[in-house]
C-alpha cells in the first residue's frame, strides 16, 4: 500500500495540479518566513526595557501667556508645588518628553574642537530630580546636585559642565573603559565630565538606530514654553492626574497647561510597529488558509477520480487506515517537495531583504519551524478528505464508471 512507485506514478499522471500546489507550498512558506522574522524583531522591539517607570509618569507642558513670562521662576515655584502634592512620589523638568518621537540630538566626541567620528546622543535638560522620577538606575557615578544647575535665558551661551549619560552611550563612545571623570565635547574644546552612568533610558525616539544613546545636563531655560513630569505613587497615577492642572491653574492661572499619562506617548510611538505585527499576522494566517484550501480540493479531485481504484483495494483487503496513510503520505511528497523549494525561495529572498530594505536575516531555526508548520498544514488539510477515501465501500468496484 505504502510502496513509492504507485505514488509517483500517480503523482506524475496529475503533476500539473501536484506541481500547482507545491509552487503553492513554496511561495507560502518563503513569503511566511520572512514574515515571521519581521515580525519577532518587531515584537522585541516593542518590548525592549525603556529604564522608565513608564506606567507611573504624567507628561505636563505648561505654555506661558504673557511674551515676558518668568519661567525659571514659575519652575522654581511649580516643582516645589508638585513634589508637596499627595501621592506624588517626585517631579522633575525636561525640555522633552521621553518616548515622544520629539527631541533633540548632539554629536559628541571624546576630544577637543574633533569634528569627525563622534557619537550621536539624544540630549536631555533636566534637573537631579530626574532620576528618581523616571525610575532610573544609577548604575556608575552620581547624580547631578542643585549647585550645579544652571538656569538662563535662550539667548546666552553658557558651558555646560558636567553630564550624565546611559550605559548603552558610555559603552559606545568608551568602549571598555570607566567612563566617570572623562570628557564629552560637543564639538569645541570646552570639556563636559561625565558624573553618572544610569542603566537605561530609551530617549525620544523608538525607531531612531541609536536609541538608548542619552545625554542628560542640568540645565533649565527661560523658555515660553517647558515640560514637567510627574511619578505618581504605584497604583495612583489617575488619581493624581486628576488634580494636576487644578492645582498648577491656581497657583498661577497664566498658563495653558496640558497632561497626558506616558504609556499614551509609547502606544503612539509603537503604534505603527503593533500595525504591522497585526497586518502580517493576518497575511500569514490567510495564505496558510488558501493553501490548506487548496490541498483539500486537490485531494478530493484524486479521490474522486480514484474511487473505482480505492473500492478494488478496498475489496482486496485493504484496511481504511491503509487507505487514509496512502493519500496522507501522497501529499507528504508534496509538502517535503514544496517545502525544499520554498526554502530555497525563502532564503534568497531574504537575502535581497537584508542588503536592499535592512531586515533581519532569516536562520535556519525560524525556518525550520515555519518549514514544519507548513508540513502540519498540508497534512491537516489533507486528513479529512483522507478519511472520507477511506470511506468508500468495495461495492464501488463493481460499480460503472
Amino acid at each position: 500500500m505504502l510502496e513509492l512507485q504507485p505514488m509517483l506514478s500517480a503523482l506524475w499522471r496529475n503533476k500539473v495540479p501536484a506541481l500547482l500546489i507545491s509552487l503553492q507550498l513554496a511561495l507560502t512558506l518563503a513569503i511566511i518566513s520572512n514574515i515571521v522574522i519581521i515580525i519577532q524583531e518587531r515584537i522585541e522591539k516593542i518590548g525592549r526595557p525603556t529604564g522608565i517607570a513608564v506606567e507611573e509618569i504624567i507628561a505636563i507642558n505648561v505654555m506661558a501667556i504673557p511674551q515676558d513670562y518668568d519661567m525659571i521662576g514659575a519652575i522654581s515655584a511649580d516643582m516645589d508645588l508638585l513634589r508637596k502634592l499627595p501621592l506624588v512620589k517626585d517631579a522633575t523638568v525636561t525640555n522633552q518628553v521621553p518616548l515622544s518621537q520629539s527631541g533633540s540630538a548632539g554629536t559628541f566626541y571624546t576630544q577637543p574642537n574633533q569634528k569627525v567620528g563622534g557619537e550621536n546622543s539624544n540630549r536631555y535638560n533636566t534637573d537631579p530630580n530626574f532620576i528618581n522620577t523616571l525610575g532610573l538606575k544609577l548604575v556608575a557615578g552620581r547624580n547631578f546636585t542643585n549647585t550645579e544647575m544652571q538656569y538662563y535665558d535662550p539667548s546666552e551661551i553658557r558651558d555646560v559642565n558636567v553630564a550624565v549619560i546611559t550605559q548603552q552611550f558610555a559603552e559606545n563612545i568608551y568602549p571598555g573603559q570607566d567612563p566617570i571623570g572623562k570628557p564629552l565635547y560637543d564639538g569645541d574644546s570646552h570639556p563636559i565630565e561625565i558624573i553618572g552612568v544610569v542603566e537605561r533610558h530609551l530617549g525620544a525616539w523608538v525607531d531612531w538606530s541609536k536609541a538608548g544613546n542619552v545625554a542628560f545636563f542640568p540645565i533649565a531655560r527661560n523658555t515660553q514654553d517647558i515640560n514637567y513630569l510627574v511619578r505618581a505613587e504605584p497604583g495612583k497615577r489617575d488619581e493624581v492626574l486628576k488634580t494636576l492642572v487644578e492645582k498648577l491653574s491656581e497657583r498661577d492661572p497664566q498658563r495653558v497647561i496640558k497632561t497626558r499619562i506616558l504609556s499614551e506617548y509609547v502606544a503612539r510611538s509603537y503604534a505603527g510597529d503593533n500595525l504591522m505585527v497585526k497586518v502580517l499576522s493576518i497575511v500569514a494566517a490567510t495564505l496558510s488558509f488558501i493553501v490548506a484550501l487548496g490541498i483539500v480540493g486537490l485531494t478530493i479531485f484524486w479521490i474522486n477520480q480514484r474511487a473505482k481504484q480505492i473500492g478494488v483495494k478496498r475489496a482486496l483487503g485493504a484496511t481504511r487506515s491503509n487507505i487514509s496513510r496512502y493519500f496522507l503520505v501522497e501529499n507528504s511528497l508534496i509538502a517535503v517537495t514544496g517545502i525544499a523549494l520554498g526554502s530555497a525561495a525563502a532564503l534568497i529572498v531574504n537575502q535581497y531583504m537584508v542588503r536592499d530594505y535592512s531586515q533581519p536575516v532569516l536562520t535556519l531555526v525560524p525556518l525550520s519551524i515555519c518549514a514544519l508548520l507548513v508540513l502540519v498544514v498540508s497534512l491537516t488539510a489533507a486528513l479529512a478528505p483522507a478519511l472520507r477515501a477511506a470511506n468508500i465501500s468495495p461495492a464501488t468496484a463493481t460499480r460503472s464508471v
